[in-house]
Parts: structure tokens; C-alpha cells; sequence
């Protein structure tokens, strides 16, 4: 156990009590499907005892916090509001992608349907708000719950953002590398700048130390996607918990292939691609042709640089003895293996 396992284990137990404040316990369907899809619940209502995963971006915003001063406990109502906004993306985000499992379960359109999963997802988001108002009920005073909400807006839009342009991939055979950027800049570094600045402005710190965090988020959230790039072609299906090359199954645009198809050596990932009938490819000649290219390599290469630009940006900051546990978790998020 690191000391950011330890800190980590920490935060969990708070942030699931803080998210099951925020859902309560109504029992109309809208919250059974809520409890469901964050894995408190099975499918008929029953206490499910599915592990809620290390809520990296709750317990960013809480690190955060704490190491500029803040207290916890002030803290948590805007850490359950980020999960309940990344959980609300995901939910729709597994409607737009057709997917049908989530965490080793089915996923809850494929259960309750289109239409009331969107409607869950809608709800969530709506009581990720509600959520950031009982800031005030901790000690936050007015111009900082403001500038928490505006936090969290931005980075929502953003991301909205980002998966439209994710979205209009699809219909696309090729993408450049500034586009992909641009798209995963909203997608997913969106959110988890917005988790880290959030907890420096819970915490009353200087506008300069927003901005730091805020850019420490951005780049580990650039790294975060690109080793979750790797792992959609390279990881190992029992760890992931989806099929072996996932990505490349369904024509998915991500930096690897990206790179590769850039660099002109990878004939036969260009013709899969360009192909939109959906005839089986050989996912592992094509995993073999990415790498030969040089490009699984180029995105590791890209997930360091973004560690190390995100610890340049704490450089000024005062974190005492918590420092060590950014470097920690940027590694985590750059090295993740599910």
C-alpha cells in the first residue's frame, strides 16, 4: 500500500456516504435505476455489493482541497457532485456507444431502455447541483459556492463538447492528431481539471493555485486518456472487463491509430478503417502493425509528457507534505491498467 492507497481508502467511504446523501432512498424507479448504474443495486431493487472503483476524480477534488488548506468535510458535497456528473456521462455515454456492459454488469439502457436511461442520466446531473448547494451547509460562503458551480459548468460544457466530436468521428475514416486533441481536451482532461480547481476554490485558496490545480488536472487528464488508448487495443480483457482490441473492433478514433494511419506504415489499420460495412478485421495484426509503426510507443511518450508538464504546474504552489501524492497519482492515472 503507497501513502496514496492509503489516502484513497480514505476518501472512499466519505464520497460514497456524500453520493448516497445526494440520491437518497425514494423508492420510484428513477432512483432504483440511479442506484443501479452506481452499482449500489441490482437490477430488481436488491442491495448489490459492486465495488464503486477508486473514484479517482472525487478523491482528486478532495486532495486538493486538503493540501491547500481546506477540510474535507466542506469538501464532499462538490466531490459527490463530480462523480455524479462523470456517472451521468457515462450513462449516456454507454446509449451513444451502444455498449452493453459497464463494470462487468449490463448496462442500464440495455435493461431499462433508451429513454429511461437518458432520463436517469438527466436526473443525476440535476442532483449533481443540488449537491454543490449544500457547500453552503458546510461553511462555503456564497462567492465561493459561485465559483464552484461555475467550475463544474464549464467543465460539463466541455465535455458535452468533447463527445460531440467524439460522436462525429465515427462517420470518419481518418482524423488528425490536433482534432483528437481537441476532442479528449473536453471529453475527459475537462472534468478532471474542473475536480482539482474545484477543491482549491472550496478551499479559499488564491486565484493562482486554481489555475495551477486546474492545469495539473488538464494534463494528467491528457494523460489518463492516452494510457486508457492503450488499454483499448493492448489491455488485457480480464482486467478492462471488455473484449480483447475493443477499439479497433468498433473503428474506435484514438492516438495510437491515429499516429499510426499518420505515419503512412500501417496499410492494412488504414483499409479497416476506411472500410464502414463492419466485416471483421484481425485485431491482433493490427494491434502488431500499430506497434510496428512506432505508435503505441509515441503514446506512451505522450502520457509521460503530460505527467511531467502537470507537475510543473504545482511547481509554485506550497503543498507541504501532500506533494508527493500528485506525482503519485499522475503516475496512476498515466500507468492505469483498467
Amino acid at each position: 500500500m503507497t501513502a496514496l492507497d492509503d489516502r484513497l481508502a480514505l476518501y472512499r467511504p466519505h464520497i460514497v456516504r456524500e453520493m448516497r446523501e445526494s440520491v437518497g432512498e425514494g423508492r420510484a424507479s428513477l432512483y432504483s435505476w440511479m442506484r443501479y448504474h452506481l452499482g449500489w443495486e441490482d437490477a430488481a431493487g436488491n442491495p448489490a455489493e459492486t465495488s464503486p472503483g477508486k473514484l479517482l476524480r472525487p478523491a482528486s477534488l478532495l486532495l486538493a482541497a486538503e493540501a491547500l488548506g481546506g477540510e474535507l468535510d466542506q469538501a464532499l458535497p462538490a466531490a459527490a457532485a463530480v462523480q455524479l456528473v462523470h456517472d451521468f456521462s457515462l450513462l449516456h455515454d454507454d446509449i451513444e456507444d451502444v455498449s452493453q456492459t459497464r463494470r462487468g454488469r449490463a448496462t442500464l439502457w440495455t435493461i431499462a431502455g433508451i429513454a429511461q436511461a437518458i432520463n436517469t442520466g438527466d436526473g443525476m446531473y440535476t442532483l449533481s447541483r443540488l449537491a454543490l448547494l449544500r457547500l453552503r451547509d458546510r461553511g462555503v460562503d456564497a462567492q465561493r459556492t459561485l465559483e464552484v458551480v461555475g467550475e463544474l459548468e464549464q467543465a460539463c460544457l466541455r465535455l458535452i463538447e468533447g463527445q460531440q466530436l467524439d460522436i462525429s468521428f465515427e462517420d470518419r475514416s481518418s482524423v488528425s492528431r490536433d482534432e483528437y486533441l481537441a476532442m479528449i481536451e473536453g471529453k475527459t482532461a475537462a472534468l478532471l481539471a474542473a475536480c482539482f480547481a474545484m477543491g482549491a476554490r472550496v478551499a479559499g485558496a488564491p486565484q493562482q493555485s486554481v489555475n495551477a490545480m486546474r492545469e495539473f488536472g488538464r494534463c494528467v487528464g491528457l494523460a489518463f486518456q492516452a494510457a486508457d488508448d492503450l488499454l483499448g487495443i493492448w489491455g488485457d480483457p480480464a482486467v478492462t472487463g471488455k473484449p480483447v482490441g475493443d477499439d479497433l473492433t468498433s473503428r474506435k478514433q484514438t492516438y495510437p491509430v491515429i499516429v499510426a494511419i499518420e505515419s503512412g506504415g500501417a496499410p492494412s489499420l488504414d483499409a479497416a478503417y476506411s472500410d464502414r460495412s463492419g466485416a471483421e478485421i484481425d485485431i491482433a495484426a493490427l494491434a502488431a502493425e500499430i506497434e510496428a509503426t512506432g505508435a503505441r510507443a509515441a503514446t506512451e511518450r505522450m502520457a509521460a509528457e503530460q505527467v511531467e508538464a502537470a507537475m510543473a504546474a504545482l511547481g509554485p504552489l506550497s503543498l507541504g507534505d501532500d506533494r508527493p501524492l500528485f506525482g503519485e497519482l499522475a503516475e496512476l492515472l498515466a500507468a492505469r491498467d483498467a
